[in-house]
């Protein structure tokens, strides 16, 4: 580099200045937050090196999966889906030396290039000649290997030097922006599952900020809120039916986000629901501060109505326990809180019928009464599916 006002010799070699360059390693870190990953970067990278296609291998395809593949260009669907089904297996520009810039010619014969599979049947038809791209693995000893690919069309020639060396440029700001994908989609993962369980489980979740605005909200919840006897939103916020309970609510939110630098402030609070005390409970919890800047989470509430009990699932029991399909559509009915007499009549049953599939549940589950069974279905992972 040249300083602040300058640029490096493959950048104004390559026409590319050093505002240029830093606006490329800029796309490189925005492309984490892009709903389509690194789409505005692989577009510029289209136009900085006139090729016709570009794209990022953020996840390899496998014969159970197929892939996670960024594309800028003309590139559609259904190409990526015949590469990944087909031609994967017999493409010679892969496997590339390790965070190393490479041209295709250096790989494979110019002639035994155009005669190839791949070629005639799959890239001539795009008009891809030339080749330019490498392979970027993860150094966090998961094996994790990232690839970027640049083509361009037989008449725009093959790519130079100097282009090579300001992709090179690129690389090492592209493997730290891709770690950090691959650890955000790790903790994005994580969430869903956990969100995820907690709605299988009737559990409403709604993460709010500092200031008590609502971050994320799942299903469940947002059906609790729905209702309105307990709990609602007035004005986009979080207010509790009953003035009594909306004061104390609060104070436990404020309590919550103040608390956030100690150890995790946990507490609970009932909610009156038309009137009756204790419809609906809540647990309010700090959640400690993060790293990040911007509008963080800073207090969860989990919410349980009694009146929503989990849903067992019928195909897990079913594994489980080894119940036929009607044991288990009884089971699940039983799971719900339904008695038995309610349990047949939704099921389109006689009480004997009924009777002769709960003796079979007992036998394949090892309990003997029916409070015993609806225990044992909330506390398994049938409720998990």
């Amino acid at each position: 580099m040249d300083g602040a006002g300058g640029a490096c010799a493959p950048c104004l070699a390559a026409g590319t200045s050093y505002a240029e360059l830093q606006g490329l390693i800029g796309l490189v870190y925005d492309g984490l937050l892009e709903d389509k990953p690194w789409n505005a970067l692989l577009d510029a990278l289209r136009r900085q090196f006139r090729a016709n296609y570009a794209s990022l291998t953020i996840r390899l395809p496998s014969a159970e999966d197929r892939g996670m593949v960024v594309f800028a260009g003309e590139a559609r669907p259904h190409i990526h889906a015949l590469y990944s089904s087909s031609l994967y297996a017999v493409d010679p520009f892969v496997n590339l030396p390790r965070d190393t810039v490479v041209m295709l010619e250096e790989l494979i014969d110019e002639g035994e290039w155009l005669a190839s599979v791949i070629y005639r049947d799959f890239l001539e038809p795009l008009q891809v000649r030339y080749m330019m791209g490498a392979d970027i693995r993860s150094d966090d000893g998961r094996e994790r290997e990232f690839r970027l690919r640049l083509s361009r069309p037989p008449q725009s020639g093959p790519f130079s030097e100097t282009e090579r060396a300001l992709c090179g440029l690129l690389l090492p700001h592209l493997r730290r922006a891709l770690r950090l994908y691959a650890h955000l989609d790790r903790v994005e993962s994580a969430c869903r599952l956990y969100v995820g369980t907690l709605e299988r489980m009737g559990i409403g979740s709604i993460l709010l900020d500092e200031a008590g605005g609502i971050c994320r909200i799942n299903r469940a919840a947002e059906a609790i809120l729905a209702e309105g006897d307990s709990l609602q939103l007035h004005n986009g916020m979080l207010e509790a039916v009953a003035p009594r309970d909306d004061r104390r609510l609060w104070r436990l939110i404020k309590q919550a986000a103040a608390g956030r630098n100690g150890s995790g402030l946990v507490e609970a609070i009932a909610l009156d629901r038309g009137g009756q005390p204790g419809g609906l409970s809540v647990l309010v919890r700090s959640i400690p501060l993060a790293a990040e800047a911007g509008r963080a989470a800073a207090v969860e509430l989990i919410l349980r109505d009694s009146s929503r009990p989990a849903q067992p699932s019928e195909p897990l029991l079913r594994q489980l326990y080894q119940l036929t399909p009607a044991e288990a559509s009884l089971a699940v009915l039983l799971g719900e809180g339904l008695t038995l007499e309610e349990s047949a009549t939704r099921l389109g049953i006689s009480r004997n019928t009924a009777r002769s599939h709960l003796r079979a549940v007992f036998a394949k589950t090892g309990v003997k009464r029916q409070t015993a069974l609806v225990q044992l279905l909330l506390c398994s992972v049938v409720a998990l599916d």
